[in-house]
């Protein structure tokens, strides 16, 4: 199983403000992406929208939490990770998240009123959690690159 890939990369909007809290000293933030396509069926444009519940830790968490609202576009690129549980009446429950480990933000930067700015402030930042000392990235090695 050592040779098993698991990425996802996905282009999407906030569903709503990030939530943020502490774990044993560590930020982190859950959010909600809406991720839509458009195709054609039978001559008809039709729409879809699939919405993924995502997790942000460390120095990554508390960019998000500070820059990214509802409706601020995102590019993430992370893992699937598979949470199980048993429910009150006995039965399996599970969910599927995405650990968020780089993301790139997209569009017009927030202006201090809440709003987004015009044009002349559109842009992009990015950031890797190979940047974060922190970083869950799973990666433990000595190796500068």
């Amino acid at each position: 199983m050592a040779n098993d890939i698991n990425r996802v990369t996905l282009v999407g909007r906030l569903t709503r403000d990030p939530e943020f809290k502490t774990v044993n000293g560590t930020s982190l933030v859950n959010f909600s992406l809406a991720n839509g396509r458009t195709y054609v069926a039978g001559g008809e444009k039709k729409e879809e929208t699939h919405f993924f519940d995502c997790e942000a830790w460390g120095k990554g968490a508390d960019i998000i939490q500070q820059y990214c609202k509802k409706g601020k576009q995102l590019v993430i690129e992370g893992r699937l990770k598979q949470d199980t549980w048993e429910t009150m009446e006995g039965k399996k429950a599970s969910r599927i998240r995405i650990v968020v480990e780089n993301f790139q933000m997209i569009g017009a930067r927030e202006n201090g009123s809440g709003e987004y700015g015009s044009s002349a402030n559109s842009g992009s930042s990015s950031y890797s959690s190979a940047q974060d000392d922190t970083g869950s990235s799973g990666m433990d090695d000595d190796i500068p690159f």
